[in-house]
């Protein structure tokens, strides 16, 4: 995507998302510690104390509540965290089959019409934020954006009045971004992410916020890698799995 803010109704309209539209999901196992319950109108995974100082609102990639997304939300929530983690897009998520081989159709037509476009997640996103910081007892509130919810809690950040944000592996990334931002923030991109544009958010940033800016490349991770197309069957990629978070831990102990 050139440089506009808003994702195109057909998301994969730009070669920057072939990984996210022709990559499938990596089947996993895993039983979640949290409980699903209805949070200002939305089906949530909750997980943590609910007295924790520091909420992480989590806005999930393409497949929703998989195994591996859920399995970062707890990890997250283990260090003192609580994870909200939305049904922004109402259950509609892509699925396995939609990338095996037959699910072309399917796939395209997931796409074209899909429901985290940021034109109607902004508000939702922005609106859950703001309600959050009415009734929680949070005195502090991070985003964390999979995929194409990395726009969104850019785009949100400021309306909405998040602390900090975190990329995981940024969908529609823009040097734009980087003027945008004005909040602590993480980033980090897989080899499927365009690097150049990458750096030119982190110097924009770290111009303004000197020091609040980190950045790490994780070259040999597909996109996806923190969420449904994380590997967890051992080896290098779960290593890396566990190494993203790690990150994602130490930055809100730094922020917060």
């Amino acid at each position: 995507m050139s440089g506009g803010s808003i994702v195109p109704s057909n998301f994969c309209v730009h070669e920057r998302n072939v990984d996210c539209c022709k990559l499938p999901p990596v089947q996993a196992e895993y039983t979640p510690k949290g409980s699903y319950s209805t949070i200002n109108g939305l089906k949530t995974y909750a997980v943590g104390p609910e007295d924790a100082k520091v909420t992480v609102l989590s806005v999930y990639d393409i497949f929703g509540y998989s195994p591996q997304i859920l399995q970062g939300a707890d990890l997250i929530a283990s260090q003192g965290y609580r994870v909200l983690m939305p049904d922004f897009c109402d259950g509609k998520y892509a699925t396995a089959d939609m990338f095996a081989p037959g699910g072309e159709e399917e796939r395209a037509q997931f796409f074209s019409g899909f429901p985290g476009a940021i034109a109607s997640q902004l508000e939702p996103v922005s609106k859950y934020v703001q309600k959050l910081r009415s009734s929680s007892s949070s005195s502090k509130i991070a985003a964390i954006g999979y995929c194409w919810g990395y726009k969104v809690v850019v785009e949100a950040q400021s309306q909405a009045g998040v602390e900090a944000i975190i990329g995981a592996h940024p969908t529609f990334a823009a040097k734009e971004d980087g003027d945008k931002i004005d909040v602590p923030t993480l980033l980090l991109p897989s080899g499927g992410e365009d690097m150049e544009v990458m750096t030119q958010i982190q110097k924009i940033v770290e111009s303004k916020l000197p020091g609040k800016i980190s950045l790490k490349h994780y070259p040999d991770m597909p996109h996806g890698w923190m969420a449904a197309r994380g590997d967890l069957s051992g080896g290098k990629a779960t290593e890396e799995f566990a190494d993203g978070y790690k990150l994602v831990v130490k930055f809100l102990k730094d922020t917060f």
